[in-house]
């Protein structure tokens, strides 16, 4: 979904935070926990905003995984959050919050997947407002309680767990 900075914009600090172990098929991968790029620091599910090249609006999603390569491409797992208007023909007779987003769940395109971490724009604040959770209305960029199942191609309300 999203997309790298070019290779002359590239001019930005980096480094790595805590590690959290090997991987891939040849346990030549790094894993890691946090990351402070551009001078801002970066944690397993904390929120960004993600560059797109199709539109002037970010992407938002969750960082589920982070790691290094073996050839020193830095990539980050992202599970989406859906603005509105990108699940519009699957809202017909649900109204939505201006600000409200919808948490990628179930199985299928969509949910997830891997991006540079260059394509990282900045930290976005989400909040969930469910009421299951008994949170209140927080100062948020955007809000969530509900879900698109990317499988289903529906809003569910409730989720198992097993989101990411």
């Amino acid at each position: 979904m999203a997309a790298p900075m070019g290779k002359d914009d590239l001019n930005y600090e980096f480094a790595w935070g805590r590690k959290r172990g090997m991987g891939g098929k040849k346990k030549d991968v790094q894993f890691y926990e946090s990351f402070t790029f551009d001078g801002v620091q970066y944690a397993l599910n904390d929120t960004v905003y993600l560059q797109n090249e199709s539109c002037d609006v970010p992407h938002i999603g969750k960082l589920i995984k982070v790691w290094e390569n073996r050839d020193k491409s830095r990539k980050v797992k992202v599970q989406w959050f859906f603005r509105s208007r990108e699940i519009q023909k699957f809202l017909e007779g649900i109204e939505t919050k201006e600000n409200e987003l919808f948490l990628a769940c179930g199985d299928g395109k969509g949910f997830a997947n891997v991006n540079p971490l260059e394509a990282i724009v900045g930290k976005c604040n989400v909040v969930c407002i469910s009421k299951n959770i008994g949170n209140s209305q927080p100062k948020a960029d955007f809000v969530f309680y509900r879900f698109f199942d990317v499988g289903q191609r529906k809003v569910v309300d409730q989720t198992d767990d097993k989101i990411a």
